[in-house]
C-alpha cells in the first residue's frame, strides 16, 4: 500500500514521499518483533524490491533527493537487521528468565517433597530389613527383596531431587580435563563389563588446564557415560573424546544405541522427563545444570549412522578458582 501511495503521487511532492517513505519502518518494526531478524531483514528486501524501481524511476532534476532514498534504502536494511537481532536476543533473554522462575519455583517445591519423604523411607527401608532378617521363608524373602529394591530406587529418586534442588557452590582448581575422563573410564570399568560394552578415548594432547569443582564435572560426565552405556547395544562402543580450539575445552560422549527421537530430543534437559522406563528425569538436568554453573553448555546431536553424540563446552578462563 505504502509503494503503491508512491507511484500514485506527483514526483515533486517531496514532503508527501519523504512521509510515505519513512512509513515503511512500521512493518520492518513488526516483522522484527513477530518473527525476529528473518522477519526483520525478509521485510526490508522485500521493501527494497518494492521501492528501489521507483527510485531509480525518478527524474534527473530532483537527483539530490533521489541520492536521500537510496541512502534510506540502506537504512532499511541496516535497521531490519539490528532491530531483529536485538529483539531476537530480547526473546531469548526473556525466555529463559522465565526458565529460570520456572526451575526455581520447581527446585523450592522438590527440595520440600523430597525432605518429606527422606525420613520415612530411611524408616520404612529400616523396618523391612529388621523384618528381613527375622524371616526364614524363601518365598516372603524375595517379596521383602523386591521391597527393599523399591525403597532403594526411591531414596535414588529422592537423592536425584535433592540434588537438582539444591543450589551449586562450585569448589573450582585449576585442573586437566583429561584426568577426569581417566578418573570416569576407571569407575565406570565394572558397569562397561557388566553391558558387554567396550569405552574407548580419543585425547586431545597438550590440553590447556581449565578451572572446574572436580566433584561435580566427575558427577556430571558420570552420569553421560552410565546413560552411554545403558543405550548401547552388547558388543558396542562408548567414545570419549575430548578437543581445544584455544578458547574453551570440549569434552564429546558418543554412544551406539538406538539415539533419541527427534520430538523427545529438545526436552530430554527438562526435569522428570525421562526416556527410560524406571528414569528419574533429573540426570540430565542436573548434568545441565553443573555444566552451566561453569558457564559453559551442552548440546545433543544425532550420529551419522546409530546413537548419539552428547557434547558440553567449558570456556578456558572460567569460573574462576574459589
Amino acid at each position: 500500500c505504502i509503494t503503491i501511495l508512491h507511484y500514485r503521487s506527483d514526483h515533486f511532492n517531496i514532503s508527501s514521499h519523504v512521509l510515505f517513505r519513512e512509513l515503511y519502518f512500521l512493518p520492518i518494526i513488526l516483522a522484527g518483533f513477530w518473527f525476529g531478524v528473518s522477519g526483520g531483514v525478509g521485510t526490508s528486501l522485500a521493501i527494497t524490491l518494492l521501492y528501489l524501481p521507483y527510485v531509480l524511476a525518478l527524474p534527473e532534476g530532483i537527483s539530490s533527493y533521489k541520492f536521500g532514498n537510496l541512502i534510506q534504502i540502506i537504512i532499511f536494511n541496516i535497521f531490519g537487521l539490528l532491530f531483529g537481532l536485538l529483539f531476537g536476543r530480547h526473546k531469548r533473554q526473556q525466555q529463559k528468565l522465565r526458565e529460570a522462575e520456572s526451575l526455581a519455583a520447581m527446585g523450592r517445591a522438590v527440595s520440600c517433597i523430597a525432605h518429606d519423604m527422606k525420613t520415612p523411607l530411611m524408616a520404612i527401608g529400616g523396618f523391612v530389613q529388621q523384618v528381613q532378617r527375622k524371616v526364614a521363608d524363601d518365598k516372603l524373602n524375595k517379596k521383602l527383596d523386591f521391597a527393599v529394591e523399591q525403597v532403594r530406587r526411591l531414596e535414588a529418586l529422592v537423592g536425584d531431587m535433592l540434588a537438582f534442588a539444591k543450589p551449586l557452590n562450585l569448589q573450582c582448581r585449576q585442573g586437566a580435563v583429561n584426568d577426569l575422563i581417566h578418573e570416569v573410564v576407571l569407575i565406570s570399568g565394572e558397569k562397561a563389563a557388566r553391558h558387554a560394552v567396550t569405552i574407548t578415548t580419543e585425547l586431545q594432547e597438550d590440553m590447556p588446564t581449565v578451572s572446574y569443582d572436580a566433584q561435580r564435572l566427575q558427577q556430571a560426565l558420570l552420569n553421560l557415560v552410565n546413560n552411554a552405556l545403558e543405550a548401547s547395544p552388547q558388543g558396542g562402543e562408548v567414545i570419549l573424546r575430548s578437543q581445544t580450539d584455544g578458547t574453551c575445552i570440549a569434552i564429546e560422549i558418543i554412544d551406539q544405541g538406538n539415539g533419541i527421537p527427534k520430538k523427545q530430543r529438545n526436552d530430554i534437559f527438562t526435569p522428570f522427563v525421562t526416556t527410560k522406563k524406571e528414569g528419574t528425569g533429573l540426570g540430565l538436568p542436573i548434568v545441565k545444570k553443573v555444566i552451566e554453573a561453569h558457564a559453559g553448555s551442552i548440546k545433543v546431536s544425532e550420529n551419522s549412522e546409530k546413537g548419539v553424540t552428547f557434547r558440553f563446552t567449558i570456556p578456558i578462563t572460567s569460573p574462576q578458582p574459589g
